[in-house]
């Protein structure tokens, strides 16, 4: 899928560029996702736009990046029915013009009732789909995306690193801007290492409903360690991955004594974690890897 004649300026920032206006570009690269059914709206996510690049480093396909359940209302493999059947998002016209914004809804499933995502064969349990974008969803506009090239921003991560989501916590944002929040919290587990043997790792963070789907970045102003153990300076941008999900412990609760019939409720504690699937996940599903195109439900 490539645009016509009629092809975008591409903003393919350099991960150590600044934005070439006042508004950070990875803000227009980020846009609330509505699952809508019929004419209800069910829930809202967060979801960002990706490029896949051809081998002259030219935008080929444009993807709306988000959560596996963000499009279905329930977790991968929980083999439960669709909540909806189309998505609602928006993308910035101008960049030097907020105002200026294209609303579009796309569907879900194709004449065959099919899903259109892209999402990872190879682990079901990936909280992760790319929707292909058709290019007169974007025409006229000049795109900002992320690329493969801010998965590889030069700068060193470890445990305690600033980590830093983009998203519309309960649908609180900017609405007139239509410009996301920015939460900061750190990476809590070691990066280069696979939570429990899956391409995830562990942020420390207070998020919130509606953040499913937000890219995490690694984002650096001045003074930085590169991956060599250098100090340099300048700006970086690194895509980490996609937010998910936040486990909650789980104990049970008191019982009333007078009551022999009563049972406990369990009481659920949120450990202000989150889990973050690995930008190189989403960079392979773009380049057609993974373990295939598409997941059924």
């Amino acid at each position: 899928m490539r645009p016509g004649p009629l092809a975008l300026l591409f903003a393919l920032a350099a991960t150590s560029a600044a934005a070439q206006n006042a508004v950070d570009s990875a803000s227009l690269m980020t846009t609330p996702v509505l699952l809508v059914s019929g004419t209800r709206q069910v829930s809202q996510g967060t979801g960002f736009f990706f490029a896949s690049t051809d081998a002259r480093g030219e935008p080929a396909t444009v993807f709306l990046v988000t959560n596996y359940h963000v499009v279905t209302g329930h977790a991968p493999m929980a083999n439960r029915p669709r909540s909806g059947d189309r998505i609602r998002f928006s993308l910035h016209e101008d960049p030097d013009d907020l105002s200026k914004n294209r609303v579009i809804e796309l569907p879900l499933y194709d004449s065959d009732d099919r899903p259109v995502w892209v999402a990872s064969e190879a682990l079901p349990d990936a909280d992760v789909v790319l929707v292909p974008l058709p290019p007169k969803v974007y025409e006229g506009v000049r795109m900002f995306v992320f690329t493969e090239a801010h998965t590889r921003g030069d700068i060193k991560i470890r445990p305690t690193s600033g980590a830093t989501l983009l998203g519309y916590p309960y649908g609180f944002y900017d609405t007139v801007n239509r410009l996301p929040v920015w939460k900061t919290g750190h990476v809590a587990s070691e990066p280069s290492v696979d939570f429990e043997n899956k391409p995830v790792f562990i942020v420390d963070v207070s998020a919130f409903p509606g953040m499913s789907g937000s890219p995490v970045l690694a984002v650096a102003n001045g003074i930085y360690e590169s991956e060599d153990g250098v100090m340099r300076s300048g700006r970086v941008l690194k895509l980490l991955g996609i937010f998910s999900s936040m486990p909650v412990a789980r104990q049970a609760g008191r019982v009333d004594a007078s009551d022999p019939a009563a049972r406990p409720a369990p009481i659920e504690t949120s450990l202000q974690l989150g889990y973050v699937w690995k930008a190189a996940l989403i960079a392979d599903l773009a380049r057609g890897g993974g373990g295939g195109r598409t997941r059924s439900e």
